[in-house]
């Protein structure tokens, strides 16, 4: 397994700038270099002097005493990515994942940091390929600030998740987050095992035929030679188990507690969301101080009472955001539009010019949002909604739609007429069918699916006036036993589609829903988190809603017709 590193280096003398480069362009002997084998410039002029690029970016501004002018990045990965076959062969490597290796990395600091990466080079030289790259630490400001960028934990961490999610497309992995496991050395490892191990060469250790005079005195005798010698390997097997469980166990650890992090990250994300959630709305709900309304005014604090201003002709007292004019015509109310107003003598419309010259836009912006507020919670609580009234029954007409229902669009007589007896299904007084919408699980009528049947090639369908889409849909069951549970649902788009899904798919042991949405929105969720089984039976148009049902109920299956839709293929085979 290959895993990346990413270390860094605050550099923040120009001395120790200079000797870095130095390094790091072989300026000076570096002992574990093979000066035979060239390096690769990735970023960066060949014969440019890294501190005076540094300065450049620097610019004019002051520089503090302790400020880090550089960073240094070293980029690489384990010698399992460069040479897999055999991770110990130093300075062997695969070109071309080298070659894949430096181009993630470039575009990684290029996009990460922009032209504060002036300088990047690639060291073939040394026992594995590895990047040097030098970063100026300047912030969104454009001034030094390595603190804002690189320091503390969390910084470091993100850090190395970016760079981790530079190169995963390479078969390289991140290390476990936290981790303070030390590795150990392979060929140390290996090395201590075999310096106990025993060759064994049967020529060698085998007594003669002649040593033995029957085959159970050879058998004892092979067991007295080998059997100390398999002793020895057996413990080393053992103990190798014991090591690989060992270390299995602590794999498995590590991904637990890796798994908690993360959890625990996620639930600190979200209570930051919500917090920064709750600060915008209770933004939004913020009102203008009366008291800067009043002051705007003219009024000034009463030098006696506390909370009350005044004028020549006014006194109006101030509670939060209440308030009350005790001369002239008594007054109360709240908030800073219906003060506005009424010290004005104005309209709502002038009330909020007015405020927008003093305030501003964002606060004239939330006084109205306050003043709306006000106004729904009394609307709210005194206005009760219209019910809805389904469109008036005309069983003259009836015929007709019973026509349409079984003649053209292939529908079973029983199943029309048991929907029809129910009071689901019924004629208006222009021969549209009607279709009743009812909630789940209570039944409450809101609303109705209007299909046009009266002459030839009507298209006509919509919904009753003032149905409430959202909180009904037309629903049946079918199969089963009597009252018995409900096993499964099956959603589709329309009336119509739902009555030829459920004859096309009828079944007589389970007892089955059929609901017709045509969006997500009104998929009734709540009442079918309960099923085992859901059905999103939608055409090849309906792969969206499929889709979204499926990410809400993972347990629903997907159920497409062979011709057009439901409607086309019960009429195709009848």
């Amino acid at each position: 397994m290959a895993y990346s590193v990413c270390r860094i280096e605050k550099i923040k003398t120009w001395a120790n700038l200079a000797t870095s480069a130095q390094h790091t362009i072989r300026a000076r002997e570096t002992l574990n270099a093979d000066l035979s084998v060239g390096n690769t410039w990735l970023i960066g002029a060949l014969d440019s002097d890294i501190n005076k690029l540094i300065l450049e970016k620097i610019g004019a501004q002051s520089i503090r005493s302790n400020a880090v002018l550089a960073i240094e990045m070293l980029l690489t990965a384990s010698p399992d990515y460069f040479r897999p076959h055999d991770p110990t062969l130093a300075g062997v490597y695969i070109p071309q994942r080298v070659e894949d290796f430096a181009s993630a990395c470039t575009d990684w600091l290029t996009t990460r940091y922009f032209d504060r990466v002036v300088r990047a080079i690639l060291h073939l030289d040394e026992s594995t390929p590895h990047i040097h790259a030098y970063i100026v630490p300047l912030d969104n400001r454009g001034k030094l600030n390595a603190r804002e960028l690189f320091n503390g934990r969390y910084k470091m961490s993100e850090l190395q998740d970016s760079f981790a999610r530079a190169v995963e497309h390479l078969g390289i992995e991140r290390g476990i987050k936290g981790s303070k496991a030390k590795h150990t050395d392979i060929k140390k490892y290996y090395a201590a095992v075999n310096s106990q191990s025993h060759h064994i060469n049967l020529e060698d250790v085998l007594p003669s035929e002649e040593e033995a005079v029957s085959i159970s005195e050879y058998r004892a005798l092979v067991k007295e030679i080998l059997q100390p010698k398999l002793n020895v390997l057996n413990n080393q097997l053992v103990h190798q188990e014991l090591k690989l469980r060992e270390k299995r166990n602590i794999e498995i650890a590590a991904q637990n507690s890796e798994r908690e992090r993360r959890q625990l990250e996620a639930r600190v994300q979200n209570l930051s969301w919500t917090l920064e959630l709750w600060e915008s709305q209770a933004n939004l709900l913020r009102d203008i101080p009366l008291e800067s309304i009043a002051y705007q005014l003219g009024l000034h604090p009463h030098p006696k009472y506390q909370g009350r201003w005044i004028n020549a002709n006014r006194t109006i007292s101030i509670t939060g955001s209440r308030f009350y004019d005790f001369i002239g015509a008594e007054h109360g109310g709240g908030g800073a539009i219906d003060l506005t107003m009424h010290l004005l003598n104005c309209n709502f419309r002038e009330a909020v010019a007015w405020l927008h010259e003093i305030f501003g836009e964002s606060e004239t912006l939330r006084a109205v949002t306050h003043h709306a507020r006000e106004q729904a919670t009394v609307i709210i609580a005194t206005e009760k909604p219209k019910q809805f009234v389904a469109p008036v029954l005309d069983e003259s007409k009836w015929g007709g739609v019973r026509d349409y229902l079984i003649g053209t669009r292939k529908l079973p007589p029983a199943l029309i007429d048991n929907l029809h007896t129910a009071g689901l299904i019924y004629s208006d007084e222009k021969q549209n069918a009607i279709f009743l919408m009812r909630s789940l699980p209570d039944g409450e009528v809101t609303g109705a699916f209007l299909r046009g049947t009266y002459g030839h090639h009507n298209t006509f369908y919509g919904l009753a006036k003032g149905s409430k889409r959202s909180k009904g849909s037309f629903h049946f069951t079918t199969g089963g036993q009597g009252e018995g549970k409900i096993a499964r649902a099956v959603l589709v788009k329309s009336p119509i589609e739902a009555l030829s899904v459920a004859v096309l798919n009828h079944s007589l042991t389970e007892k089955t829903i059929y609901i017709a949405v045509d969006s997500v929105q009104c998929v009734p969720i709540e009442f079918l988190s309960y099923f085992k089984e859901v059905v999103a039976a939608y055409d090849a148009d309906g792969e969206e809603i499929a889709g979204a049902v499926k990410k809400i109920l993972p347990q629903t299956t997907r159920l497409k017709p062979s011709y057009g839709d439901w409607n086309q293929q019960l009429v195709l085979m009848r």
